[in-house]
């Protein structure tokens, strides 16, 4: 455990003498803007004759907000989703709705016959259990 805190005191003292290097050289750098200056200066005192330029000024950024992105475009609704299905695929939509049709009509035509031939079966029934009774059990006069 010795060698352990050693070593962590020796790390802090590398951290602390790496923060205090940067932040004395930190202080020590010029700033941009006098930076560029004294190049200009230089430039136009030591370079080929150029022609005079108007001062140059660049202004600072100062504070500036960044606007939110705009918000996303809202979902397509169901009908919109499917006014363009029918719009890319006609021949699609036009099989789907003669099929709807067609099950349609083959189920109320099924159901149209299941009515009609129920008082038909009701009887047929009646009559099979009449002969049954008459068969099977005594006549009851």
């Amino acid at each position: 455990m010795d060698t352990l805190d050693k070593m962590e005191e020796l790390f802090a003292s590398v951290e602390q003498h790496v923060f205090s290097s940067l932040a004395a050289m930190a202080r020590g750098l010029p700033d941009v803007h006098e930076v560029a200056d004294r190049l200009w200066i230089d430039i136009s005192r030591y370079g080929p004759g150029l022609p005079a330029f108007p001062e140059v000024y660049l202004p600072s950024l100062g504070d500036f907000q960044i606007p939110p992105p705009p918000p996303p475009p809202p979902a397509p609704s169901a009908s919109q989703w499917l006014e363009k299905w029918i719009g890319k695929h006609p021949g699609k939509t036009l099989g789907v709705f003669m099929s709807l049709v067609g099950v349609g009509l083959w189920a109320g035509y099924t159901v149209a016959q299941t009515r009609r031939k129920a008082p038909h079966r009701l009887r047929s029934q009646q009559l099979k259990s009449f002969a049954r009774r008459q068969v099977v059990g005594e006549p009851q006069y």
